[in-house]
């Protein structure tokens, strides 16, 4: 059975979608995804981990529990790239409320890392927090109320792309 897979195809102004994982990637423009998962609820961190592997399976993964842990691992590839690997698109889906660091912390700390490839940032909140978040500065990329279906997580990337050509 062939899954899924979270490609950003950077030809076409950066739009991040899933798609049908096959053999044939090799001549298709963009690139494999990374995603990182913070999250400091180790049930839920579990939970989101097996929906995300049982629905993008060919994509690497990368958990982390707090926001010290999700720094170190995005300076990690800003200053260690592997040479026999190109660099991936990452996205981060990062919980508000991870230990050490909250969300909106961390991401003011990644805008200070420079970028070595795409990077898309989602921060996970409580059901009806979005609106309190959109005060705060610096925003994500986007938000998404936990716990969530792959079907939303669908639709928040595919809003990225409406985004992207409308623009």
């Amino acid at each position: 059975m062939a899954g899924r897979i979270l490609w950003m195809d950077d030809s076409r102004q950066c739009i991040w979608r899933p798609r049908r994982a096959s053999g044939r990637d090799a001549g298709v423009p963009g690139r494999v995804a990374e995603v990182l998962l913070g999250d400091h609820d180790r049930l839920r961190a579990a939970a989101t981990l097996g929906l995300l592997k049982r629905n993008l399976p060919a994509n690497e993964m990368h958990v982390v529990r707090s926001g010290c842990e999700a720094l170190e691992f995005l300076r990690g590839l800003a200053t260690h790239p592997a040479p026999e690997r190109p660099l991936r698109p990452i996205l981060a889906l990062l919980d508000e409320d991870l230990s050490g660091m909250a969300g909106h912390s961390i991401l003011g700390s990644m805008l200070r890392i420079p970028p070595l490839g795409a990077r898309l940032v989602i921060l996970l909140v409580e059901r009806g927090r979005i609106a309190a978040h959109r005060q705060w500065s610096p925003e994500p990329d986007g938000y998404l109320e936990k716990p969530f279906a792959f079907a939303k997580l669908r639709e928040c990337l595919r809003s990225f792309g409406e985004s992207a050509a409308s623009a």
